[in-house]
């Protein structure tokens, strides 16, 4: 079972739009804290667990084989019968996971802390069982279609670009987090932001670009506003 940390600090950040690495881990574990008490997970995930190795969120995401056309028109399947398996937690992870039938598209997200922007990073891959697609198949499949030009222009979040995990250094992609600061001063400027209302408002604002929805629930508490994507 997950739990939250001993002195896990959840006021006001110290600098925002700006996180530390003490406040994008508490608000990591909070994430999962909260996810916890909703009793499932968001519609299309598979797995969310924390690496302390790393110091990196990680949410697995498995989507139909049963398509037509682009992402907006992916069939996913019922929610009812997706059973919730286990936590599970050792000294390199927390993590809540649930079975899900063999699917053919399989996108693995990871969320880090950027040293030198202060933001986090969205990195990803995209799989069709075991073999990576590329960024047209990342187009066709994630991005929905009115996040495109945005996207491709370098829009409000930034573009998708193509680089090396920098923890793994394997071949990703990621949504480059030059906008990240000045997007999160905009949407968030009135509030009281604590690390976990900051990560939600910001998976919010960046997820939807490549297929990455939360679920309505992790947005329930007051001090946590829905942004419009």
């Amino acid at each position: 079972m997950v739990q939250m940390a001993a002195g896990t600090k959840q006021g006001v950040l110290s600098s925002f739009p700006y996180l530390a690495n003490d406040e994008f881990e508490s608000g990591c574990r909070a994430f999962l804290h909260r996810v916890q008490l909703t009793g499932r997970l968001p519609m299309q995930w598979s797995s969310v667990r924390f690496q302390t190795n790393g110091q990196i969120l990680k949410i697995c995401q498995i989507l139909s084989p049963d398509y037509d056309g682009p992402a907006r028109s992916l069939q996913i399947e019922d929610t009812a019968d997706l059973q919730l398996e286990a936590w599970e937690e050792d000294s390199q992870q927390e993590a809540f996971i649930r079975t899900s039938n063999s699917c053919e598209l399989q996108v693995d997200y990871d969320i880090l802390l950027s040293p030198t922007y202060q933001v986090p990073v969205l990195y990803f891959v995209l799989r069709r069982m075991d073999k990576l697609l590329g960024l047209d198949e990342v187009y066709e499949y994630l991005v929905p279609d009115q996040c495109k030009r945005n996207i491709r222009n370098m829009g409000i979040m930034g573009g998708i670009s193509f680089g090396y995990h920098p923890i793994f250094e394997t071949p990703a992609f990621f949504v480059h987090p030059c906008n990240t600061a000045d997007t999160m001063r905009d949407v968030a400027s009135e509030h009281d932001i604590s690390p976990e209302a900051y990560l939600i408002i910001w998976l919010g604002l960046v997820g939807s670009s490549v297929r990455l929805q939360l679920s309505s629930d992790l947005f329930k508490a007051t001090s946590i506003p829905k942004p419009n994507a």
